[in-house]
């Protein structure tokens, strides 16, 4: 049964805003759109980027770069949205947008996407395989919890610090950046993959982190979509609350279950 203060939550006016209409996506992509369209980064061209650093023809004229990146802000917007909301659709948007925002996150100087990319597709598409199995919203226990940062973060920046000192690079702020934005992304990620609630607290800290390193790479378009999601992951974190203690629970779980639940 919802305890009291979680039955008022999901009774109020503002959970019932967040949690059914789609303002708050359409507010999303305004966002994005608006912050790429005001401080010209949509016509960023291929030459901007480091990889075509000097470059100038008309192929690297095109602003590709500013075009590709405002439309992977969006499609992660929808995804991100779709997902806060229990919706399947999101996790086909993601994993397919992931192509993308490698891509694009190459360009922009984040020379550990090619080793660090193809790792998210897997668990980015992992999810639209297994959300059907995971019905109820789930816990992870504490001692599997630290085990997976650890985990991400050793696989993170080892695979970082490969690709950035074999790129000549050096560890720079963008590698720690980059490492902490997808050891971060990796944890949270795979505890998508089981509808995993705990997810939202790792994700809160990722968008203050990509935040970052937007920043630095002068990515306006992710500046507005990070900026936005700091918020949705807070609201993330109260609707799926409220969900779980909505959802009764089953009287048997598997061992796969039952081994990430925290209860």
């Amino acid at each position: 049964m919802l305890s009291k203060t979680a039955n008022n939550i999901r009774q109020s006016r503002f959970f019932q805003f967040f949690l059914k209409v789609d303002y708050f996506d359409i507010l999303g992509v305004v966002i994005v759109l608006g912050t790429s369209l005001v401080l010209h980064y949509w016509s960023k061209p291929l030459s901007a980027s480091w990889f075509f650093h000097g470059e100038s023809n008309a192929f690297t004229r095109l602003p590709l770069l500013g075009l590709f990146a405002t439309a992977s802000a969006v499609a992660s917007i929808l995804s991100t949205r779709f997902i806060a909301k229990q919706r399947a659709l999101g996790n086909t948007i993601s994993w397919i947008n992931v192509v993308v925002a490698g891509v694009v996150d190459f360009f922009n100087g984040n020379v550990g996407a090619f080793l660090t990319y193809p790792i998210s597709m897997v668990t980015n598409w992992l999810p639209t395989k297994t959300w059907s199995r995971y019905q109820r919203v789930g816990r992870v226990k504490p001692f599997i919890l630290i085990g997976l940062i650890l985990l991400s973060i050793t696989v993170s920046f080892g695979l970082n610090a490969f690709a950035f000192r074999f790129s000549g690079w050096g560890l720079d702020a963008m590698y720690w950046f980059s490492s902490t934005t997808f050891a971060l992304a990796l944890t949270a990620d795979i505890l998508n993959i089981f509808r995993i609630k705990d997810q939202w607290y790792i994700w809160s800290v990722y968008n203050v982190a990509n935040l970052g390193k937007a920043l630095i790479q002068g990515n306006f378009a992710n500046v507005g979509k990070y900026s936005y999601y700091i918020i949705n992951s807070l609201i993330a974190i109260l609707t799926w609350t409220v969900k779980r203690e909505a959802k009764i629970r089953p009287n048997h779980l598997n061992h796969t279950e039952t081994a990430i639940e925290g209860e």
